[in-house]
Formats: C-alpha cells, structure tokens, sequence
C-alpha cells in the first residue's frame, strides 16, 4: 500500500488525487499531513498514487482493509460534463453516486469511517436558468443534466447518512494557473475570441486556492459540517475575463441569437445547449457568504493574469 511516510498527527484519504483539483490538493497537503491518495489507472508519473477502482466493490474492500483509518476523507471521484459527453446517466450514476457508496459502505463494515469527510459537488445541481441570477445554499435545486443530477444524488445519499460529519462542497467553475478551461470555454470558440452582448453579464468563478482555504478550515475545525458554495469573493463579467487572457480581435454574438438558441435547446429537450447558453446571456452568481463567516477565500483571477496573457 503506496502513502507518503510522514510522522504526522493526522492522516487523510482523497479519492481522485490524479485530478486537476486532487493533485493540486494532494500535494499541498502532503506538506502537512499523511496523505493517501488513489487513481483509476496507474502511470508512470503518479507512482504515489493508489490504483483503485471505485467502481469494483471487492477491491475497495480489500484497499479498506489494508489502509489505516483516516482522519478524514476528501472524495473528488467524478465524471464531469465533457468526459461523460454522449453517455447516458446510468455511466454517470456509476462513477458519481456508486463509487461513494462502495468506499463509505467498506469503511463502515470495516469501522474506518473518518471523522471527516469533504465531498466535492457543483453549482450545477442548481440548475442556471434565465430569470434567475443568484443561487445560495438554500435555492432550491433544478439539476439538468446528467453530471448535475447525479452529483445531486450523491449529496442527497452522503447527508442522509452521514450528515454530522460531511462537508459538501459546491465548487463554482474551478481554475488554476495550470488549468484555464473553464475560462477558456468562456471566452474562446474555434481558437477566436467572442462576446456575447456587451459582456456585461457576471458570473462567479473559483480559484484553486480557495478549494485548498476551505479544506483547511474544515481540517482546522473553523468550518461546521454542511453544504457550502465555493467561489471567489468577487464576482467576474465576461469583459473581465476577456482581459485577462489578452483578447484582441472579439467575435460580438448579439444577445438575442444566443436566447434564440436557447427557446432552440429547449424545444429540442438538448440540456447541454440550454445550460451553456443560459451562462452566457445571465448573470450567475453563487456566492461564498455562507463559508466566509468562518474563512476567507482571497484568492482571484488576478493570481493568474500574466500566465494567461502568456497563452
């Protein structure tokens, strides 16, 4: 059994550490704790990681009973949107609400369920819609698509079940130095820049940082168990993002197409074509008030402006 050997006090399991935001996070907290982390698949460059299929009940049971008990687990399996695109909500069902149940179901038999358990979800189990523009904690849910709808589930199953000791995580659209898409995919189309009115819409983005600030303070016991949207403190227009990656030569899509694509989606029951083009035409704000009262989540896109104007 791969772990980094560290005499540290306390020990925490991520799940998906081979990620955008595992990796990120495993790294980080190595520098503090005994971490170990899991992938799907073994390679090369990810030695340090367990190969573990969630999916396989009987090697989760055997990864259980061979690992210590946590501390704390932070679960960051999932199939996101692009990846599951085209497939249908029972291979999302597998991944984003089976693989919970497997390793929480193995520690309870094998009593190692950690004190903690950090569970990353999304804004969009909310469900963007046109005439709505701020989403808190208590907006009632209106998932669409199957990545939303099953991550939903999976909250639902982890609070049900384990609601003292789980912290659920709704994570605006993530970004990172090294990790650009979801502002790329909000400002580019075909490798030109676009706009889509006069950019003026906001919306709310997350700093990888402040995904690292949260887990702290859940580790450090600042942050009670609960749902908790994650976001920058401050909110983003689409010029804003233009700016920062250097856009020159901008695409204007006047607004009214754009809704016009949307009564298009809508008759044609296609949520990924609703989805995308209600972020584009409203505002969507999801912001972080309720998890501020206990930490601060300073980082900004600003962290990130010169390596975006260097793409």
């Amino acid at each position: 059994m791969l772990k980094i050997s560290h005499q540290k006090n306390k020990s925490i399991l991520i799940t998906g550490a081979n990620g955008n935001i595992g990796s990120f996070l495993y790294n980080r907290l190595s520098e503090d704790y005994t971490v170990i982390g899991t992938r799907f698949s073994q390679s090369n460059n990810q030695k340090n990681l367990n190969q573990l299929d969630l999916s396989d009940s009987s090697a989760v049971d055997l990864f259980v009973q061979e690992t210590e008990l946590c501390d704390t687990l932070i679960f960051l399996v999932g199939l996101a949107h692009k990846k599951g695109k085209g497939q249908e909500i029972d291979c999302f069902r597998v991944i984003n609400v089976q693989t919970l149940k497997n390793i929480l179901t193995k520690l309870k038999v094998h009593n190692k369920v950690p004190k903690k358990i950090i569970f990353a979800s999304t804004i969009s189990i909310y469900g963007e819609r046109l005439q709505k523009n701020t989403y808190s904690e208590n907006t009632k849910t209106f998932p669409f698509s199957p990545y939303a709808i099953t991550k939903l589930e999976a909250e639902e199953y982890l609070l049900n079940n384990y609601g003292t000791q789980s912290w659920v995580l709704r994570l605006a659209p993530v970004y990172a130095p090294k990790f650009l898409l979801n502002i790329q995919r909000r400002t580019k189309m075909g490798g030109m820049s676009y706009r889509v009115g006069k950019g003026t819409a906001k919306l709310s983005l997350c700093n990888m940082k402040n995904i690292e600030s949260a887990v702290e303070g859940i580790l450090n016991n600042k942050v009670p168990a609960g749902v908790y949207n994650i976001s920058d403190e401050i909110d983003y227009t689409y010029n804003d993002l233009l700016k920062h990656v250097n856009a020159e030569w901008i695409i204007p899509i006047p607004t009214l197409f754009m809704k016009g694509l949307y009564g298009l989606g809508k008759l044609m029951n296609n949520v990924f074509l609703k989805e995308n083009v209600t972020k584009l035409v409203s505002d969507n704000i999801f912001p972080s008030d309720k998890i501020s009262k206990y930490i601060s989540l300073t980082a900004t896109l600003d962290g990130c402006k010169v390596l975006l104007n260097q793409r």
